[in-house]
C-alpha cells in the first residue's frame, strides 16, 4: 500500500538493539497469557453484534461504510532489503483495492495496548488464514511514546516483518489515525472488511471471548 514517494531507509545501530532488549518489549506474536495478565469478559451475545454491525464510532468507523482515507507519510509501511529498514508512505486507499477479507488492527506502541488483545491475535494466527484469502494490517501509533523509541519500535516491526512476510506493517508516528478514525489513545482496535473494503465489525478496546469467537466465524463465513 505505499505511495510512489521515495523511500526513507534507515539504518538500525547496535544502540538501539540493546535499547529493544533493555528498555522496550512490544510483542505481537504474544506468549500465552494468563488470566491475570488480561481481564477476559465473559461471553455475552449482543444483539448488535449477532448481526455483525457493532460500530467503533458512528462518525467515523461505522460498519456499512469504508474507512476514511488514512494518508501516512511520517512512519508508513515497513520493508526489509538486506540489512536496511525501508518505510515509505502509506495510505488507506489500498484496502479498498485488494479484493479480500482484511484485518485491520491498530494499535498503540505500549506492551499494555497489545496486551489488550492478544487473545484475538493468538486465536487469528491459529487459524492459519490462507493469505489468499485474508489480508491483514497492524498499524502502530506512536503518539503517546517518547520520539527515541521510534527506532526500537522501528526494529520490532521489521522483525516481525520477516517472520510474517503477507502482514503489512505501517508505523504512525504521528497518530494521525486517532482523529482521522476516532480511536482512543491507549489502546488497540479490530477492524474487519469484506472484499469490497466496507466495514463488517470494528471495536476500539478488548474483545471478548465472544467476540472473538464471532470475528472468527464473520472472517471464514465471508471467505466460503
Amino acid at each position: 500500500c505505499s505511495s510512489d514517494l521515495e523511500p526513507e531507509t534507515m539504518q538500525i545501530n547496535f544502540l538501539s538493539i540493546m535499547c529493544l532488549i533493555i528498555i522496550f518489549s512490544l510483542t505481537f506474536t504474544h506468549p500465552a497469557l494468563s488470566d491475570d495478565d488480561v481481564n477476559v469478559r465473559k461471553p455475552v451475545a449482543s444483539p448488535a453484534f449477532a448481526d455483525h454491525t457493532q460500530a467503533m464510532n458512528e462518525g467515523a468507523v461505522a460498519t456499512g461504510k469504508t474507512l476514511p482515507i488514512l494518508d501516512i507519510n511520517h512512519g508508513g509501511e515497513i520493508s526489509v532489503f538486506q540489512d536496511d529498514i525501508i518505510k515509505r508512505p502509506w495510505s488507506s486507499k489500498c484496502l479498498q483495492e485488494k479484493g479480500k477479507v482484511q484485518v485491520i488492527q491498530y494499535v498503540a506502541a505500549s506492551h499494555k495496548a497489545v496486551k489488550q488483545n492478544s487473545p484475538f491475535t493468538q486465536s487469528l494466527l491459529k487459524k492459519q488464514f490462507s493469505p489468499e484469502q485474508l489480508d491483514t494490517t497492524i498499524i502502530v501509533h506512536m503518539a503517546d511514546t517518547v520520539s527515541f523509541a521510534e527506532g526500537i519500535v522501528t526494529r520490532k516491526l521489521a522483525d516481525e516483518k520477516e517472520t510474517y512476510d503477507h502482514v503489512s506493517f505501517v508505523l504512525d508516528h504521528h497518530g494521525i489515525g486517532i482523529e482521522r478514525w476516532g480511536m482512543k489513545r491507549k489502546s488497540f482496535a479490530v477492524i474487519i472488511l469484506d472484499a469490497e473494503g466496507r466495514i463488517l465489525f470494528a471495536k476500539d478496546g478488548p474483545l471478548s471471548e465472544y467476540e472473538i469467537e464471532s470475528t472468527l466465524a464473520l472472517i471464514e463465513k465471508q471467505m466460503s
